[in-house]
């Protein structure tokens, strides 16, 4: 009777832990997807940071239904288990590594003298700038309005636009009050590589290590200026802040972007 009530109570426990366990999974899946329709219904987009999070939330609802089949199997293959163990730890060391770097990256003193900006593209909407990219455009309006300069606007056509991020960006300028004499369009780059071969080739194609005052957001920052330094520009941070409802994606998307940059210099 004893060992009877006993094997009772393990059981229950067991398959409580189970059930318990069933849910987090599916909570966590739910989320994964509630974030990417939300992301989706904002901008309209389908990024690679969205792309991510969906395979992470098919992840843990596929945990959630399978995860006493997928742990017992992953217990029995050893070889497998240490595999996991070691890749969760890379991917924890570098995330916590990356964050401090883009941390770091803040924004640098403005130059004396007449220093172009370069404003980095991000998406459009419709033909009209998204709400990330309208905060770096009015960040370069900001600095403007101190001290007039060349504006160089950089961004080409997206696969589901007819107009460039780099005219769409002028248009929003001038509608701030910006001279149109004043800013330079670059509408062939598809990439933050792009973004600074292109432009130092309107700006100063033969000059050594020209001054940049690069805009882009705070996340993307550290990327900008290794980026723009190796195609051969002295870059001057003026970060904008990144809306509050893109930044997990945003984070994620410039991890694997960083990844990418050491690996393939781009």
């Amino acid at each position: 009777m004893v060992l009877f009530l006993l094997k009772s109570v393990y059981i229950l426990v067991f398959y409580e832990r189970l059930y318990s366990m069933a849910i987090l999974f599916g909570l966590c899946g739910v989320c994964c997807f509630g974030y990417v329709f939300s992301l989706i219904y904002v901008s309209g987009n389908i990024d690679f940071g969205i792309i991510v999070i969906s395979v992470i939330g098919v992840i843990f609802l596929l945990l959630a239904i399978f995860h006493r089949r997928i742990f017992s199997f992953i217990q029995k293959k050893r070889w497998l288990k240490h595999l996991i163990t070691g890749v969760l730890v890379i991917a924890v060391v570098t995330i916590v590594f990356f964050e401090v770097l883009m941390y770091q990256a803040k924004e640098d003193p403005l130059p004396n003298g007449d220093v172009p900006i370069l404003v980095l593209g991000a998406g459009l909407i419709n033909g009209e700038p998204s709400p990330t990219l309208k905060r770096r455009l009015n960040k370069a309006y900001e600095i403007y309005q101190q001290n007039p300069t060349t504006i160089v606007t950089s961004g080409g056509v997206d696969y589901n636009e007819e107009i460039s991020e780099g005219e769409a960006m002028k248009r929003y300028l001038v509608s701030l009050g910006v001279e149109p004499t004043d800013i330079l369009v670059e509408d062939q780059s598809t990439s933050t590589h792009e973004n600074f071969l292109f432009s130092k080739e309107l700006l100063a194609p033969d000059e050594l290590k020209p001054e940049i005052i690069v805009i882009t957001n705070d996340f993307h920052m550290f990327r900008a200026k290794m980026i723009g330094g190796r195609v051969g520009f002295t870059v001057y941070a003026a970060p904008s802040e990144t809306p509050n409802h893109i930044v997990v994606q945003a984070h994620i998307r410039e991890y694997f972007a960083i990844v990418n940059t050491f690996l393939f210099q781009k």
